[in-house]
């Protein structure tokens, strides 16, 4: 009677292990064919291979194309930071091969392309954000991906990484910017008396108003 339940409980064990093999197959061939069935959503953007860097935000392609990167604004170059901003961009995509991702409007008035761009599988754009070396600059219809680059914005700006490791002076008592564009601008600034009076957003400091995604008035420059 013992070798008989002995030779049950063994035919049960190897059943079991049967069993759970089986299942382990078909567990692998679902999740097989459900890796299948994602599509990248980077297989069909167009690819470039990135030949010169212009500054934080510009690269050029074999092809001859500039690119600016949409959403996106490192400093001038002789300013602040700006070598950095360009080393930072440099590292990451030149002389590879990056995906290109337009928005609503291709060109800039400068005949330069707008896209995001994408390396490896990270969004150059944002990549540049978390690191610190830009402030988001929104305009026209290329507002695609809007909630990400803010939100990598402010993680910077909140860890004091790149351009906010030192905090920058005022340059006057408050700020001003429009509901409907990106700007900020000082109150005597003539592009901030073009601003409707019931669409003013006023910041008592240069920060939050770049906190809330608005890139300075590149003309009286807070």
């Amino acid at each position: 009677m013992r070798e008989s339940i002995i030779r049950h409980e063994s035919l049960s064990a190897s059943r079991c292990r049967s069993i759970r093999i089986a299942l382990l197959v078909c567990l692998c061939a679902v999740a097989l064919l459900s890796s299948c069935g994602k599509k990248d959503p980077l297989r069909d953007l167009e690819s470039a291979r990135v030949v010169r860097i212009r500054d934080g935000d510009t690269i050029e392609l074999a092809d001859g194309r500039a690119v600016r990167y949409i959403g996106i604004d490192t400093p001038e170059t002789g300013q602040p930071y700006a070598d950095s901003a360009t080393l930072f961009n440099t590292a990451l995509v030149l002389g590879k091969t990056v995906r290109l991702e337009y928005g609503r409007e291709r060109l800039d008035r400068y005949g330069r392309t707008l896209a995001f761009v994408y390396v490896d599988g990270r969004m150059v754009n944002l990549e540049i954000l978390k690191a610190g070396w830009a402030w988001c600059f929104f305009f026209g219809e290329n507002l695609k991906h809007t909630r990400e680059l803010v939100q990598a914005l402010d993680g910077a700006m909140d860890s004091h990484r790149g351009l906010w490791k030192i905090p920058q002076p005022e340059t006057t008592d408050h700020y001003v910017a429009s509901f409907t564009s990106f700007r900020f601008h000082r109150p005597d600034c003539p592009n901030a008396s073009d601003i409707k009076k019931d669409g003013i957003v006023v910041y008592a400091v240069r920060d939050s108003a770049i906190y809330h995604g608005n890139a300075p008035c590149k003309n009286c420059r807070p």
